[in-house]
């Protein structure tokens, strides 16, 4: 995220003073809270290793002293000047305070009254206390060194920076290709992790252990809106030869995590802002003539694309920011799916969202903030981020990115599961006044989702590239000619400030700020901000739901400051932007953003008028196909587009400190459902405020007795019922 040199910070009560905002209307009475418990079926179980007393050692304790690397460096790259990496604590105890059991000795079973003990999916990830940096990027004079609570990666991908003395264009690991855990086997912030739906009955008091297993550990699962419990139970399995293995695997659980053949191919990346996410320099592959290049080394990272696929649903990575692609199983689908093993053949409806996107200061390109530019996804993080590390497994699979322009050490986490994903920012970043923000949305295809509901509009709005806020959708001006706000809620035809800044002979001169170059602070710039009558009060972060033939999404937003807790979330609303004519800055649906950076024009590369989509043209492309259009001639628009603005940033980065004390922290949860349910937020929705409860419980089962060598059947040794085993 760019400074300008020079700004005047500006106060929320200044802006509310000034009349920034249209007078609020009173919220519509949202639909009553649905006591009923939520729909279990799609949330997974997670628990820590600290939850397991006695197999479980404590974690690691650490303690790193600040240092100043990153500002000695100031975005040099000399090879003193690290690049991402670990950076070591003072202090650090790994093992010494213990051991925990193995962790591929830890299974997960149900009781089926049929069959007896079946294993179900299970996964154990295990955490690590690192401490992050990256002192050759521009902005680490400020971020320097942060803690963080991180993943043990499959692969650490930061590290995948030398070439392939075969293929300098391939990206090798510099180094190991995974940091392990400093403390071996099961510790306290390690988590466990399991379906809700795969728990079960509870396990008859005098049924044995399966053979080769030496304990267990019984989780009881109880929804609280019911008193409903369920049961798995995660057993250790000992060290005999006839110890089980685990079932299930990242080949053949819920989850498969698929990099493209050639995601480690370098690629020339670097931010619009030159040194912001500085790396390493070298070979990288031009796919405009698919070289190699060798000759002019550039800076380069791996192409980092993939895929991760359930039965359910599919979602494309074509980047480390860039989330491109979703599609949804029908019923049918995904019951075949789950019966074929090879992914490659799994089937899936079309494309449903343009992208997720995120924006730095502006919704678009071509306003003016006190403090900094226009940032997104594409060209700016994109080039100033490494792909941290993957891990996948049976139940879920976990990808992390770091770094955004000036947001050195800021970490984005997506956790995949069967039917839901989860999206946690860890944000660290420098002050953002008021005027600017931070922007994460959701941004549909266009004629692919048609309705759209929080709880303030239980019976949905149709999705038609129309708005529906009463305000929201804006664009504000503050400065020494007057305070203006120009509603964008027009439909139809594109933003007139949009049309004059590109010369043409419409609507009235835009508001610029004033080119005085005395460097006053000046707001001339598109803002979000939340529509009381339609999202509720600023501060209600709602479930959203969008749905569509060919698949739903529940969307649940949480976000929290380190030490200010929750409270956070009232500089935080949620906002809705269904604007065909709205060009945001990045995306090809409805139409083809062009110009990077930049504010496109109102004539398509054929010449002809550009059009706002509407809903009887169809799907743009086949429409644009059949009328011999170019995939410019549609404004890029933002079709259902939901999300939250963070409005103002006191500070997140933590100061000079290598611990936790400001940043700022969100989740989201999105469930993802075949076809169209109607509206079932409420089901799906309220899984943070109504959590089901887990309670693990020391268990005294009787073992079954090793088989005799040569004999087929192990001797069970169970108790009587005079004599029951404690539980």
């Amino acid at each position: 995220m760019r400074l300008r040199p020079t700004f005047v910070a500006l106060t929320a009560a200044g802006l509310l003073a000034a009349g920034t905002f249209p007078a609020m209307a009173g919220p519509q009475t949202p639909k009553p809270y649905d006591p009923a418990a939520p729909g279990r079926e799609t949330e997974p179980v997670v628990l820590t290793g600290a939850n397991f007393a006695g197999w479980s050692a404590p974690d690691e304790v650490t303690a790193k002293v600040p240092n100043t690397e990153g500002a000695q460096c100031l975005g040099g790259t000399a090879a003193a000047c690290s690049h991402n990496r670990y950076e070591q604590p003072e202090v650090a105890t790994g093992a010494a305070l213990g051991q925990g059991v193995p962790v591929d000795k830890l299974l997960g079973y149900r009781w089926d009254g049929t069959k007896g003990w079946v294993q179900i999916p299970f996964q154990v990830d295990e955490l690590a206390t690192r401490y992050l940096s990256n002192a050759n990027s521009g902005f680490a004079f400020y971020s320097e060194s942060d803690q963080n609570l991180t993943y043990v990666y499959d692969q650490d991908r930061f590290n995948w920076t030398a070439e392939d003395p075969a293929d300098p264009c391939h990206a090798v690991p510099r180094g190991e290709p995974s940091s392990p855990d400093p403390v071996p086997g099961l510790d306290n912030n390690d988590e466990v992790a399991f379906m809700a739906a795969d728990a079960g009955p509870q396990a008859p008091l005098d049924a044995a252990l399966p053979q080769g297993v030496v304990d267990s550990r019984q989780v009881a699962i109880t929804d609280p809106s019911t008193g409903q419990q369920s049961f798995a139970y995660v057993m250790r399995a000992g060290d005999g030869a006839d110890a089980p293995k685990a079932a299930f695997n990242a080949s053949n659980g819920y989850v498969r995590y698929l990099p493209d053949n050639d995601s480690d191919t370098f690629l020339y990346s670097q931010s619009s802002y030159g040194s912001y996410g500085a790396t390493f320099q070298g070979a990288y592959f031009d796919p405009s003539t698919g070289q190699c290049i060798t000759a002019t080394p550039k800076q380069h990272r791996p192409k980092d694309t993939g895929w991760v696929k359930t039965p359910r649903y599919a979602f494309r990575y074509d980047g480390r920011w860039l989330m491109t692609e979703t599609r949804v199983a029908s019923t049918a689908q995904e019951a075949a799916n789950a019966a074929q093993s090879d992914p490659a053949k799994w089937q899936y409806g079309p494309d449903l969202i343009d992208q997720w996107k995120a924006r730095a200061f502006q919704q678009r390109p071509g306003g003016e903030t006190p403090c900094c530019g226009y940032e997104e996804e594409v060209n700016n993080w994109g080039g100033s981020s490494m792909l941290m590390g993957f891990r996948a497994g049976p139940v879920r699979a976990i990808r992390a990115s770091w770094g955004a322009d000036s947001s050195t050490n800021n970490i984005r986490t997506e956790i995949f599961y069967r039917s839901q994903m989860h999206e946690m920012d860890n944000l660290r970043v420098h002050v953002i006044p008021p005027g600017d923000g931070i922007y994460s949305q959701w941004d549909y295809n266009a004629g692919r989702m048609t309705k759209y509901y929080n709880p303030y509009v239980p019976q949905g709005v149709d999705i038609d590239g129309r708005n529906d806020e009463v305000f929201g959708n804006g664009r504000m001006h503050i400065a020494d000619d007057g305070v203006r706000y120009q509603s964008n809620d027009k439909t139809g035809v594109a933003p007139v400030d949009q049309q004059v800044n590109q010369g043409a002979a419409v609507g009235t001169p835009a508001d610029k700020c004033p080119s005085d170059g005395t460097g006053k602070a000046c707001i001339n710039n598109d803002v979000d901000t939340v529509d009381p009558t339609f999202s509720g009060p600023a501060g209600t972060l709602n479930w959203e739901q969008t749905s569509g033939p060919w698949g739903t999404f529940v969307d649940r937003i949480t976000v929290k400051q380190v030490t200010a807790g929750a409270a956070y979330s009232l500089l935080t609303t949620p906002y809705y932007r269904d604007d065909s004519c709205f060009d945001d800055g990045t995306g090809s649906d409805p139409g083809l953003h062009v110009k990077p950076k930049h504010t496109d024009g109102d004539v398509d590369s054929a010449g002809q008028p550009r059009e706002c989509w509407k809903p009887e043209y169809g799907d743009p492309v086949a429409y644009a196909a059949a009328h011999n259009l170019p995939a410019d001639h549609f404004y890029q628009g933002d079709i259902g587009t939901h999300g939250v603005h963070i409005l103002l940033i006191a500070d997140s980065d933590n100061g000079t400190l290598t611990v936790p004390v400001d940043e700022i922290d969100s989740d989201q949860r999105r469930v993802i459902l075949n076809g169209d349910p109607g509206n079932v937020g409420e089901l799906y929705g309220r899984g943070l405020e109504k959590p089901a409860v887990a309670t693990v419980v020391v268990e005294h089962r009787a073992q079954v007795a090793p088989a005799p060598a040569g004999s087929k059947k192990a001797k069970s040794t169970k108790h009587s019922k005079a004599n029951p085993p404690r539980r």
